[in-house]
């Protein structure tokens, strides 16, 4: 018979295993889909390389199966005995990981060329029911409403257009399917809401991103500095937040569970204005609201509550906007990618190199002034295209038609009922809900963890 232990006394079984393997309870998927493709990425834009070789040194059944045994005595650490709030919060959050894991172990087997195409087959079935239930599905309303401005309006030949800009058109019109008609317009807050906000932006985080010269040109190094600078201020001390530069990397972002801020040593400058949009963003939510409720001691919500992403990424990003006073479009080129890629352009599904075929045109015709486009754009709508379509292609072979990760659909999808919640939004101790971890604050369920972990942290001030 299992042992009867208080809610209390499970949690801190669970906190002891999460201390030696702390990537359990913030498990992501993505930290195991990277690859070395970005070496291979000039030979692919020239056409030397038809197709690139994805290959994933995490993706290893050593790995995954350590992962899996050390979940599941996670999950039968809480199982026996009284359910209490944030016992019942980690259960579920472990439950979503569990099934992100399974995910990912589909990705591991349709990317193992010792097994038969059977098997390879049938995972990859799976992956993409398991990426489908876990981020959602491109929808085909929102990507004929983007597409029908992104790539349709592109395909018009205009009368100043060059030869060369009339060619890249034509190519792009072949390419493409029948876009459908939509009603789809993307959610703009606002003017007032967005000052609103913004107002209250600049009071929580001055303090933290004053040090960020404005008109300053950062490289890596100083992106480095200045995050290390508004990690300390965001009373981070003791809690082992650290910032680190990344090889073969142009990322920047936050891992809870490491606890750590990458910056990809291969990241281009930045001008400080913009950095201290990136600081509120990947620092203030990403690491700020899993410091706020590991201080509450809640587990779930310090690595990540289930379904949290698609709010938390485009809360963030509202934030950096209403900062910085102008919203910009977040997550449009990854609704583009998977739509493109899942053939919702009334055309077959498409692999690595078709969708790419498409995006480098879209975003070069994007860089049209007075009908000419130089050498030079078409090198950047190239590589631009090539790194939006490798982050969604990532933990599959590239090669697959109709199979993409659809992690970063939440940039977009979360957008309208972030800006819903901020509308109720008045003064910061309303805000203080909203980085109370990293939880989904549109969710009734998710909101009460939210007052309890205030109710926690002010009693102990």
């Amino acid at each position: 018979m299992s042992e009867l232990l208080s809610p209390e006394d499970r949690i801190s079984r669970v906190e002891t295993i999460v201390l030696d393997r702390p990537e359990v309870a913030g498990f992501q998927a993505y930290e195991y889909f990277r690859s070395l493709a970005s070496d291979q990425k000039s030979a692919f834009i020239s056409g030397e390389l038809p197709n690139l070789n994805l290959n994933y040194p995490g993706l290893s059944l050593e790995i995954v199966e350590r992962l899996k045994g050390t979940m599941l005595d996670s999950l039968k650490a809480l199982m026996p005995g009284e359910i209490s709030p944030r016992s019942e919060s980690l259960y579920t959050a472990l439950e979503y990981r569990y099934s992100e894991l399974f995910m990912t172990d589909m990705a591991r087997i349709m990317n193992d060329t010792t097994l038969t195409s059977e098997e390879r087959s049938e995972a990859q079935e799976w992956f993409v029911r398991a990426n489908e239930s876990l981020y959602g599905k491109p929808d085909k309303d929102v990507f004929s409403g983007l597409a029908s401005n992104a790539i349709t309006e592109k395909t018009v030949i205009k009368t100043d257009d060059s030869a060369e800009t009339a060619q890249v058109r034509s190519e792009l019109r072949e390419l493409i399917g029948e876009i459908d008609r939509s009603d789809f317009t993307p959610f703009v807050p606002s003017p007032e809401l967005m000052t609103r906000i913004g107002e209250l932006v600049h009071e929580r985080f001055n303090p933290i991103v004053e040090h960020i010269e404005a008109d300053r040109e950062y490289d890596v190094d100083g992106i480095v500095q200045a995050l290390n600078i508004a990690l300390e201020k965001l009373d981070s001390r003791n809690t082992g937040w650290r910032v680190a530069k990344v090889p073969n990397s142009s990322a920047l972002a936050v891992s809870a569970h490491q606890k750590l801020v990458e910056v990809g040593e291969n990241r281009p400058t930045i001008k400080g204005d913009a950095l201290r949009g990136r600081v509120i963003h990947e620092l203030g939510v990403h690491a700020g609201r899993s410091i706020n409720a590991e201080k509450a001691g809640w587990l779930s919500a310090q690595y990540g509550q289930d379904g949290y992403l698609d709010f938390e990424e485009s809360f963030a990003t509202a934030l950096e906007d209403a900062y910085q006073g102008k919203t910009k479009e977040h997550g449009q080129d990854y609704q583009l990618v998977a739509g493109l890629t899942y053939g919702l352009d009334n055309h077959l599904p498409r692999n690595f190199r078709e969708t790419f075929e498409v995006m480098w045109r879209v975003k070069a015709l994007g860089r049209v002034r007075d009908g000419q486009i130089s050498d030079k754009d078409l090198d950047k709508a190239r590589s631009s295209a090539f790194l939006v379509c490798l982050r969604l292609f990532r933990g599959t072979t590239g090669q697959q038609k109709g199979v993409v990760y659809l992690k970063d659909l939440a940039y977009f999808n979360g957008r309208e009922s972030a800006w819903a919640v901020l509308q109720g939004i008045n003064t910061q101790q309303d805000f203080d809900l909203l980085f109370a971890g990293k939880l989904d604050n549109s969710n009734e369920y998710h909101k009460a963890i939210a007052r309890d972990i205030v109710a926690v942290i002010k009693a102990s001030m």
